[in-house]
């Protein structure tokens, strides 16, 4: 989200603060590394590539324009990282769910209260779009798969917690830019960094030298315009060039003839422009608004108070930088002692007060005391520690195998993951020490893209945040009823293997930053805070390297300390071992709908040895020799992961790796809700949930195919049909969107599951080669669909068990009242037709 108004002030005063550059660079000296924040690409690539999201996802499509992207960077000359966020932390949760809201659920909402005619229509779903939930890994899919393929300079990295610091650190090692749509990387700076491009900026150039025009496609302008010139006047020799703006370049354009140009925002350049040090830019985000400033404090928005309505958003950067010029511009006369500032909490206070709208006095007791708090929190958010090394480029990456920017003692990823500490005489089995390396092992499953980000936030704030995508909002979610008991199994095996963090013995709002003693943030002793600034030297020369929140930044870091001090490791590293009760319950937040709103919903940890005893699971273990099941033998691993998710039969077992995950997905999904319909009578909403056999047949037909060929339905291919084109040949029904739903549910939580137990290598998912719209079309056929022989073996697995799972298909009715039973499809040529259909008659359909 970035700062409130700073991308619309970039774009407004883009002649002075943009420099143009160009790739290929034409000079030696000039920067051809960038790095690329993750998320922003994602979003930006499916925006622009127009790919139908209703149906649930087009990610061999997908897949196919990140290539692209990627291969077309490298050509013109670049050097690409791409940085993807790690944990959320704690205070960006009300912005996230703010987003939800928003964005899925809001969507969700408007889609299924709007009539089917209405809600299929092209405008309507580039309105209500939502980002499909495998968008994420397989755009990670890609990128690594790229990176292995030949030597070519392109790495993919994941962030100690956001990716916006990870990336702009990255890229002060290496002297290069930051490419995104976030405008906070305008605020932040560290080491050699090069500065911030926009992917909305990006414009590719294409020359046409043989007289003739590549097409361009993606952009807004009229490819086809051609100028009048009059006979009478002389034509000048010009060299035509074909424009092509935004991030996908042309699609049949030789990689080789490409241009790139692009405009680059600098601290430096904004700092100036603004009249205030560059140190300031954080403190000047925080007053103006960001993801972590924005939240309301005590029933009141921070900016509400700082500025009126009729001010744009423009408007109010330059209030707020013109105030605080204004402050240290006073402060900087030695005359004015009274206008001195003494510290940085000075210059906020003081800034703080000349911004509200309304006297001081006029406000509600300890308002402003809260407003300064949350300003302090929001600024140290940009804090990045200095590099004391000598050292800069690739070089300086991986000075450890845990992290390629810190040191072990210094990462915040390691303290996540690496809680336990080395066994004492109260504890002498070792368990801390198998904590430890089993911690080191999913750190570095995480640094290899093996460990999704949201396991990382049970670690971190004790979260899980489904992704939800379209479904029926008058139901429950399938969050939970899907997806929940496969995370219980996740949740207490973490527990159980390195321990999840305790929940706070006292909740704190995420608006307030409150000490052990009860102060807040800004009450601390003034020995460490309030350290006199020097502002005359910092506001007089731009050269200075002084930071003036380097004494919060030092706060900031007292704070963690003693947080992590005061949280106890945990007692033990497995269930079957401990000696001592624990200190107190576990538990895990998951933010799941709940009606119309994203709602915490507490989870309890449930205890390992009681999960595997109460499912049946009769492993024989010895409790002086008990080894956690992650670190087990790969056998003994896939019998706990097929165990949890019902499906440990030899029939299954027997499938090849690639349609092992498919059949998994089914006989999940089904069993799931035919338990769900016999806890509640059968009653008729719990009936028509289950899945029919030819719904089933459909899925798992639907699997295979996509990963036999990436031809999406109806004939179509990538970069070349629109979304019209798609929802024109494919019904969008409730009910295929509903399955899809559950699904796609079921591929996140089993995924999640399988590299909880380092399985990621054993059962691939192939996310990268579905389609979304062929699942639709295959719902959307009238009978029961006819696989091959492959698929047979796929189905008699899939109803090993589950025999009585399935709900029966309605029969139709003819005008005589009689029942009548459709015949399975099978195919003739390229057609589909049924059995007894003569083929004269085809030939008249098709004359039709």
């Amino acid at each position: 989200m970035g700062v409130h108004g700073l991308t619309t002030y970039l774009r407004e005063n883009k002649r002075v603060l943009g420099k143009t550059i160009q790739f290929p660079c034409t000079s030696e000296d000039a920067v051809t590394t960038i790095v690329v924040d993750g998320w922003s690409f994602i979003f930006e690539i499916y925006l622009q590539s127009h790919l139908p999201w209703v149906y649930g996802g087009e990610y061999a499509e997908f897949s196919q324009y990140v290539e692209q992207v990627a291969l077309s960077w490298i050509a013109v000359g670049l050097k690409v990282y791409f940085a993807f966020d790690g944990p959320h932390p704690e205070l960006k949760i009300p912005t996230l769910i703010s987003r939800m809201n928003r964005g899925n659920v809001g969507q969700s909402l408007i889609f299924f209260r709007t009539s089917p005619a209405s809600r299929c229509t092209p405008r309507f779903l580039r309105e209500t779009s939502i980002l499909p939930p495998l968008a994420y890994e397989v755009c990670v899919q890609t990128l690594q798969r790229l990176a292995r393929s030949g030597k070519r300079p392109l790495e993919v990295h994941f962030a100690d917690e956001e990716a916006d610091p990870y990336a702009v650190e990255l890229a002060g090692r290496l002297g290069a830019y930051v490419v995104g749509n976030d405008s906070d990387f305008v605020i932040f700076n560290s080491g050699l960094y090069a500065g911030f491009i926009s992917l909305d900026d990006l414009l590719w150039i294409l020359p046409d030298t043989d007289g003739e025009t590549f097409p361009c496609k993606g952009g807004d302008e009229d490819d086809n315009f051609q100028t009048v010139v009059h006979g009478k006047t002389r034509k000048r020799p010009t060299r035509q060039q074909n424009v092509t703006f935004g991030l996908v370049p042309p699609a049949d354009a030789p990689l080789k003839d490409l241009t790139l140009t692009a405009s680059v925002y600098t601290p430096t350049t904004l700092a100036s422009h603004l009249k205030i040090p560059v140190t300031i830019l954080p403190l000047l985000a925080a007053l103006v608004g960001n993801d972590f400033s924005n939240q309301s404090t005590t029933q009141r928005n921070v900016q509400s108070l700082f500025f009126e309505r009729r001010l744009s958003l423009s408007q109010r950067i330059a209030h707020t930088s013109n105030t605080l010029a204004g402050i240290l511009g006073a402060a900087s006369q030695p005359r004015k002692a009274r206008h001195q500032v003494d510290s940085v909490m000075d210059l906020i206070t003081r800034t703080v007060n000349a911004l509200l709208t309304r006297s001081p006095n006029h406000v509600a007791p300890g308002e402003v005391d809260a407003v300064v708090d949350r300003i302090v929190t929001a600024a140290l958010n940009y804090a990045i520690d200095k590099y004391d090394g000598e050292i800069y480029g690739p070089d300086s990456l991986w000075p450890t195998r845990m992290c390629a920017l810190h040191h072990q003692d210094a990462c915040p990823l390691v303290t996540l993951f690496m809680r336990a500490q080395p066994c004492n005489s109260q504890d002498d089995t070792g368990n801390d020490d198998v904590a430890l390396r089993l911690g080191a092992m999913y750190i570095e499953a995480f640094r290899s893209g093996k460990l999704k980000p949201e396991i990382t936030d049970i670690m971190n704030t004790r979260a899980f945040w489904p992704k939800l995508f379209l479904e029926n909002p008058d139901v429950e979610t399938v969050a939970k009823s899907i997806g929940r008991p496969i995370r219980l199994w996740i949740y207490a095996l973490l527990e159980d293997g390195i321990g999840l963090p305790d929940a706070p013995e006292t909740s704190s709002s995420v608006a307030d930053s409150v000490t052990e003693d009860g102060r807040r943030l800004g009450e601390e002793d003034e020995e460490d805070l309030n350290e006199v600034v020097d502002v005359v030297e910092e506001h007089s020369s731009d050269d200075d390297d002084t930071d003036l929140l380097a004494p919060l930044r030092g706060e900031l870091e007292r704070l963690r300390t003693a947080d992590d001090s005061t949280s106890e490791p945990p007692t033990s590293a497995t269930s079957h071992s401990r000696s001592r009760p624990p200190h107190r319950p576990k538990s895990v937040t998951e933010y799941v709908r709940r009606g119309s709103r994203i709602a915490p919903d507490e989870v309890p940890v449930p205890d390992l040895a009681v999960l595997m005893a109460s499912s049946g699971f009769g492993a024989f273990i010895e409790k002086e020799s008990f080894v956690p099941w992650q670190l087990r033998s790969l056998e003994e691993r896939i019998t706990l992961f097929l165990h949890i998710l019902e499906s440990n039969v030899p029939m299954l077992r027997d499938l090849p790796p690639v349609q092992l995950f498919g059949v998994l997905v089914v006989r999940w999904v089904v069993r799931t809700l035919h338990l769900r319909a016999v806890e509640n009578g059968m009653n008729k909403d719990r009936e028509k949930e289950r899945w029919s056999q030819r719904e089933a047949r459909a899925f798992l037909v639907f699997y295979l195919r996509s990963l036999e060929d990436n031809e999406a339905v109806g004939g179509t291919t990538a970069h070349s049909d629109t979304q019209t084109q798609q929802v024109a040949g494919i019904p969008v029904m409730d009910r295929a969107i509903q399955l899809m739903a559950q699904v796609l549910t079921a591929i996140e939580a089993i995924q999640c599951l399988s590299q909880v137990l380092f399985l990621s290598d054993w059962i691939p998912i192939n996310t990268e080669k579905l389609s979304g719209s062929r699942f639709h079309a295959y719902l959307s056929q009238p009978g029961p669909t006819v696989g091959q022989s492959s698929t047979e073996s796929m189905w008699n697995a899939c109803v090993h068990s589950l025999e009585d799972a399935f709900r029966q298909e309605p029969m139709k009715r003819n005008k005589n009242g009689r029942i009548h039973k459709l015949k399975p499809v099978v195919k003739i040529g390229s057609e589909a037709v049924r059995p007894g259909l003569a083929r004269f008659a085809l030939l008249g359909d098709t004359e039709a």
